[in-house]
């Protein structure tokens, strides 16, 4: 979820809301105006402080955790298509450990929904994360290595810096980028949200940025697809009564995020 940011039209004035609406409505007129619609992905931090009491008061949704990680992207030349990512949190010697190692997620659908009559936009994605079990162990001794020489450095972009040279291990290993997460999740029997700030850093581009994100996964959607494993071969066909199933419990997710959560005013 996140808001609208709006975008110079023309005459290089500002578009409001209205003017997208209208142009939006105005079919191959409104195709010619010039009006331009972006997702902007950060929302003010006290937005989502009171966007969480404000589902919390109408939902059922009750706190489940609050939790900080750090993320460390590892860039192996023999992967040269992936990137591993490496969950760690801080132990008390102030040094990490790793919890997990995952690859690129793979996203089967993206898809931003632009609700005009609404202060913020949504997207709809589906995706699968692909957790590294049986590590080689030469990839498993590289990624212990460069995590277990990160120095958390709050001053620092991601949360993490290195000793000079310790950036990469050789020419086939090295950090591509960190980030610092903190968030508090709350959930019911079908649905999980999580009000998240991630400093992210890019040690490629050396360009980085702080967000404040509001995301909700929908845990009985996936229990459903990950234990039905007839779901992969009927998914598209029509009138199949779990497809049917399906279709139900993600139209009555979007309709509460539609009247509740897409309701709240900024």
């Amino acid at each position: 979820m996140r808001p609208r940011k709006t975008r110079s039209g023309p005459s290089g004035g500002p578009v409001s809301l209205d003017s997208v609406r209208d142009a939006a409505k105005a079919g191959a007129e409104g195709l010619k105006s010039q009006v331009r619609k972006s997702f902007y992905t950060n929302l003010p931090g006290k937005c989502v402080d009171e966007i969480g009491m404000y589902i919390g008061k109408l939902t059922d949704l009750k706190f489940d955790s609050s939790k900080k990680h750090y993320h460390v992207k590892v860039f192996d030349k023999q992967r040269s298509d992936t990137t591993m990512s490496c969950k760690c949190t801080v132990q008390e010697d102030g040094k990490l450990v790793i919890h997990k190692v995952e690859l690129n997620q793979i996203r089967q659908l993206v898809e931003d929904i632009s609700c005009l009559s609404k202060d913020f936009d949504l997207r709809l994605m589906l995706r699968t994360k692909r957790i590294l079990k049986n590590i080689d162990p030469e990839v498993e001794n590289a990624i212990k290595s460069l995590v277990s020489s990160a120095i958390v450095d709050p001053d620092a972009k991601g949360g993490l810096k290195w000793p000079l040279g310790n950036e990469s291990i050789g020419e086939r290993f090295s950090i591509v980028g960190v980030w610092h997460t903190s968030y508090s999740a709350f959930r019911n029997k079908t649905l999980r949200l999580k009000l998240r700030c991630a400093d992210r850093f890019d040690h490629r581009t050396s360009t980085g940025e702080i967000s404040n994100e509001v995301t909700f996964k929908l845990t009985g959607i996936s229990e459903r697809l990950q234990h039905n494993d007839s779901v992969s071969l009927i998914i598209y066909q029509d009138g199949n009564e779990e497809v049917d199933t399906l279709k139900g419990m993600l139209e009555s997710v979007v309709q509460m995020i539609w009247d509740i959560v897409l309701s709240y005013k900024i």
